[in-house]
């Protein structure tokens, strides 16, 4: 199983590399990850390449049983290069991102596209030949803190090459945007604009106020340039090697498309930081994110930064506290991860990231966060049968798209929306019945319930699929603002919810983004604060109604049966006990066992085992049987605070009490 840290040599006297190098053989690790910001050591000069010390770190990590993962540098473009060329970004507001962090070259610059390539086919080269390199890493986090949208000159160009592909003729884009309106037609595809900062866009504002059209598929465009871009540097890497290849994603970051993004890996990876200077994350936050990065190949994934201390730029956050660091390691491996690597190994003295501490602070002695996890390592030994190549057996689907986050951001339909947020409330109630739930796209039938929260761009080939999984027996739940737009985001001229206005048996007649707090009763009570769907039966049952204003006792939630299947509507946006309740609703009518436990603990299935894990800064009981995969011995039902167990059973029936269907 891989076990490790991130490590760069070049930020250390190489006296200090040995040292470093049995320190982590004495962790358990069996690998670093390496190179990622060192353009300028491995080409201090324009086609000068030296990669003498990376080799020579390299090797003298082998020699302790450490082994490596190249990365290309690509995301830290030295200064020679941008003296030499315009690769730089420029933003909505026509000013050049400068030289002087990361993250700031452009994806369809030719001069980037070519010296990264050559950079990364060098490296290869030279290294295919060193079988302490098991793996590479595509570059280091697009879309990190620089947009992955650029605005140059360079990308005007390859965006009307990627319009004029995509639709033929001008004409045809002209009728599709419906850019007769403010008569913005084009005469042709040189025209074509950028969406940049314009007269209807109050400055520091946030307001979309370009074309819908234009804006989603500029959006699009910029997504493509960058898997455009990583797929130039994975060719030039597989002419030379074998060895597999991935890049570190970000979880719930979406400037990108991931799922074009991990078609040319072979593997995902991603980094996690629970706990920095932007915030605390919730444990149901952090799983749907490792769910999120699980479902874009549908495979186990690795986490190739995990947070090993506090962390921050100018400020830090939180020290994890004992036994914090062990916990998520075991809930990235819970949610399907296949190994870890921690960020950092030793904190760094200078840089940016003076204040992004690591596994060793800046004194370099092994202390509690070392410990914790050398003593993690151990246990994952005896624990890599139930890890490596295991998989969960999930019961749910929340769909996620892409397509769906930047049309949502362009039109937020109300001041308060927000599609992310909606997405997560469904996981998280999903999370606190400890229903094992996937977030990804297709294969619906291979779940009992399947979620489209606010799935408002849609391809029409998804609804004929989503319509014979229902058809065939399974259970569908969308929602207000769904299936309202076509895939160039215009709006359908049906009856809303148009898409889904026949699988779910209803006639939206009125909606509204809400000033006054409305409410609902029926299966559940709820506040609703952002939206409202005033819907009309068709064929469906009203399951809540809302009890005030004008639309006082009309259908809020209803259901409706399609073949031999379900599709619940929920008209508005619910509080987080009502979200609850109607999910546990929905859920024992599909069959789905739920499991009751303290809040604060998650319950993870799957065959033949369970993995529990307690995120309470307190010792928790949970009425559970079963037998302790950690020290063997019969679990008593009690977990220690940030605790985790691994139990295994003979049988369900007589072994774990603690499901039920409510």
């Amino acid at each position: 199983m891989i076990f490790g840290a991130c490590y760069y040599p070049e930020h250390w006297e190489k006296s200090e590399w040995r040292k470093h190098a049995k320190l982590m053989r004495e962790a358990g690790f069996n690998i670093i990850r390496a190179g990622d910001f060192a353009w300028g050591i491995m080409e201090p000069k324009e086609d000068e390449f030296d990669f003498f010390l990376l080799e020579e770190a390299v090797n003298t990590l082998a020699e302790e049983g450490i082994q490596t993962v190249l990365c290309t540098p690509t995301a830290a473009p030295p200064k020679w290069l941008v003296n030499k060329y315009d690769i730089l970004q420029r933003d909505r507001y026509g000013r050049r991102e400068n030289w002087g962090s990361r993250r700031e070259g452009c994806a369809n610059s030719k001069d980037y596209q070519r010296r990264s390539v050559l950079i990364a086919e060098k490296m290869a080269e030279h290294f295919s030949r060193n079988q302490n390199v098991i793996a590479w890493q595509v570059d280091n986090e697009f879309g990190c803190h620089i947009s992955t949208r650029c605005y140059c000159e360079n990308c005007r160009k390859e965006f009307s090459k990627w319009l004029e592909k995509k639709y033929g003729t001008i004409e045809n884009l002209n009728k599709t945007w419906g850019t007769v309106f403010w008569s913005l037609q084009y005469d042709s595809f040189d025209d074509i604009i950028l969406p940049v900062y314009n007269s209807c866009e109050p400055e520091h504002e946030q307001l979309w106020s370009h074309n819908p059209s234009l804006d989603l598929e500029y959006r699009r465009f910029a997504s493509d340039s960058w898997v455009k871009y990583q797929k130039l540097q994975a060719d030039a890497i597989r002419k030379y090697t074998d060895k597999p290849i991935t890049h570190n994603f970000m979880g719930h970051f979406s400037d990108i498309d991931y799922y074009n993004l991990a078609k040319d890996l072979d593997f995902v990876s991603w980094d996690n930081y629970p706990d920095n200077q932007w915030g605390s994350s919730e444990y149901a936050y952090v799983s749907m994110a490792h769910e999120t990065m699980r479902g874009l190949k549908n495979k186990n994934f690795i986490v190739v930064e995990e947070q090993s201390g506090p962390c921050g730029w100018d400020i830090m956050g939180a020290t994890p506290e004992p036994g914090q660091l062990r916990l998520w390691t075991y809930q990235a491996l819970a949610h399907g991860g296949g190994g870890i690597m921690y960020f950092r190994f030793k904190a760094l003295p200078y840089g940016m990231e003076q204040y992004w501490y690591g596994i060793l602070d800046h004194d370099g002695i092994p202390r509690r966060r070392y410990y914790e996890i050398q003593k993690t390592a151990g246990e994952l030994k005896q624990l890599e049968p139930y890890i490596v190549g295991r998989k969960n057996q999930y019961d749910a689907l929340i769909v996620k798209t892409y397509d769906n986050v930047w049309a949502h951001e362009i039109k937020r339909h109300a001041g308060e929306f927000n599609y992310a947020g909606l997405l997560y409330s469904y996981y998280k109630a999903n999370a606190r019945l400890n229903i094992n739930t996937a977030v990804s796209i297709g294969s619906y039938e291979d779940y009992k319930v399947v979620y489209m929260p606010g799935y408002n761009v849609v391809d029409l080939k998804e609804i004929e699929k989503i319509a014979e999984y229902v058809k065939n027996g399974g259970t569908l739940v969308t929602t207000f603002r769904s299936g309202t737009r076509d895939g160039y985001n215009n709006i359908f001229t049906s009856t809303l919810p148009c898409a889904f206005a026949e699988l779910a048996g209803i006639e939206v007649e009125e909606f509204s983004a809400i000033r006054k707090t409305a409410y609902i009763a029926g299966i559940v009570e709820s506040k609703a604060n952002i939206w409202c769907d005033v819907i009309k039966p068709v064929t469906a049952e009203v399951l809540c109604t809302y009890t005030n204003h004008y639309f006082k006792d009309k259908a809020a939630v209803t259901v409706n049966s399609y073949g031999r299947g379900k599709v619940y509507y929920i008209g508005c946006d619910l509080e987080e006990p009502a979200m609850e309740k109607l999910v546990d609703y929905i859920s024992s009518r599909a069959g789905i066992e739920r499991t009751a436990a303290p809040a604060g603990v998650e319950f993870i299935k799957r065959e033949g085992f369970g993995i529990l894990l307690n995120y309470n800064d307190y010792a928790v009981h949970i009425p559970m049987k079963g037998k302790s995969l950690l020290n063997g011995g019969d679990f008593t039902g009690n977990l220690e605070r940030y605790g985790v167990e691994f139990i295994s059973w003979d049988n369900e029936e007589n072994t774990c009490n603690m499901i039920q269907n409510i």
